[in-house]
């Protein structure tokens, strides 16, 4: 559903922290205006107010409607024109935020992750595509030019078939404010800062989740050594089947000193693809290659530019459509759960976890066959 006229109204729901950057992304682009605002914290408006004031040319205070409570995002998709929402809001709200803006026919920008339930994140996506709406991610690493190169490389068969793949992210992470609150985080860093990695090996390979083996920990060390236990996650240490029978590793630390650090390794049957501080393409009994980065002319810039270039009709691909959302959930909820069970490692069967969500891996496949053929990808 394209824009026809010139001004894209765009309403927020808890534009705090990263939500208000992304707020203010929407706001710095031609032809976009901030109407309305929801949240629960009144200095979350504040704020949201300030930057507007200073990276909006022309800006006027007071220039968005403010709705402050819980249940107030309500009254502000009811009153509200609008055509752009975007839920920034604490995860497990983000389904509930999500489909009342998309069946009052809005399209949606959602951070991640897009649900904390598979189930949730199907039906989703279903409900944007029967209204002929954009529900976009919150997943930037598709917009980065070294994953979307990754993503060709690997898609395109360079590597072989996947036979193994490593996947790790670590990060300084104890769990603070709301996302050490279980009723608001979902899950601990494997469904928050976890999701992107998550999402982004998921994206460049296609492949879905067959099982999970695994263990979570949620232990903290402080930096006195001090050791709390902490209501979420810290760290997960999981062994990961594919559909394709690829198995590998999927390692998200929060437990850590060392900084912020990613990587993912994927070995197919004739070369492997290491993306660390660099990117190396590394043939079978061959030195290891230089890729150089490439991305299509006119691809979006970034997740904000994504939703509303596709809102005015400037684009007709959707790069974090929910469909990654789908496939991003289901591998965090068997890792998650993986950690639940009576024993050090558990394994759980990812076609036993969404059938009891009431869907099945062939839906899925079926699904996502159908989003790829509408540009949804």
């Amino acid at each position: 559903m394209a824009k026809i006229d010139n001004v894209i109204r765009v309403g927020a729901i808890g534009p705090g922290g990263a939500g208000r950057g992304n707020t203010l992304g929407m706001a710095s682009l031609p032809g976009v205006e901030i109407v309305a605002a929801a949240d629960v914290n009144k200095r979350s408006l504040d704020a949201l107010e300030k930057g507007l004031s200073e990276r909006v040319k022309g800006y006027k205070a007071g220039g968005f409607k403010r709705y402050i409570g819980e249940y107030e995002y309500i009254t502000m998709i009811d009153k509200e024109d609008l055509d752009i929402v975007g839920v920034f809001s604490p995860h497990t709200l983000h389904d509930i935020h999500v489909k009342y803006a998309l069946r009052n026919d809005m399209n949606v920008i959602v951070e991640k992750p897009m649900a904390c339930v598979v189930g949730d994140a199907i039906l989703m996506h279903k409900i944007a595509m029967s209204r002929g709406l954009h529900l976009v991610g919150g997943y930037q690493r598709h917009y980065s030019d070294v994953y979307v190169t990754a993503r060709d490389i690997v898609r395109s068969g360079k590597i072989g078939e996947l036979k193994k793949f490593e996947v790790y992210l670590a990060q300084r992470w104890s769990g603070g404010g709301w996302r050490g609150d279980p009723r608001f985080s979902g899950g601990g860093q494997p469904n928050d800062s976890g999701s992107h990695i998550q999402d982004i090996f998921m994206w460049i390979t296609g492949l879905l989740p067959k099982t999970v083996y695994g263990t979570t920990s949620n232990k903290f060390e402080h930096d006195d050594g001090r050791i709390e236990e902490r209501p979420i996650e810290i760290d997960c240490d999981t062994e990961v089947a594919l559909e394709n029978g690829a198995a590998g590793t999927v390692k998200i630390v929060g437990n850590t000193k060392v900084g912020f650090e990613e990587w993912i390794i994927f070995e197919g049957d004739e070369a492997t693809l290491e993306i660390k501080k660099e990117m190396r393409l590394i043939p079978k009994g061959g030195e290891p290659q230089e890729v150089p980065r490439k991305i299509l002319k006119g691809y979006p810039k970034s997740k904000v530019d994504q939703i509303v270039g596709l809102v005015r009709g400037d684009y007709s691909v959707n790069y974090t459509s929910g469909i990654n959302g789908i496939r991003t959930s289901w591998l965090t909820n068997a890792i998650i759960q993986s950690g639940k069970g009576p024993e050090e490692k558990n394994t759980i069967d990812c076609d036993e976890l969404i059938e009891k969500e009431g869907f099945s891996r062939q839906f899925v496949k079926d699904l996502i066959a159908e989003s790829e053929q509408k540009n949804m990808l």
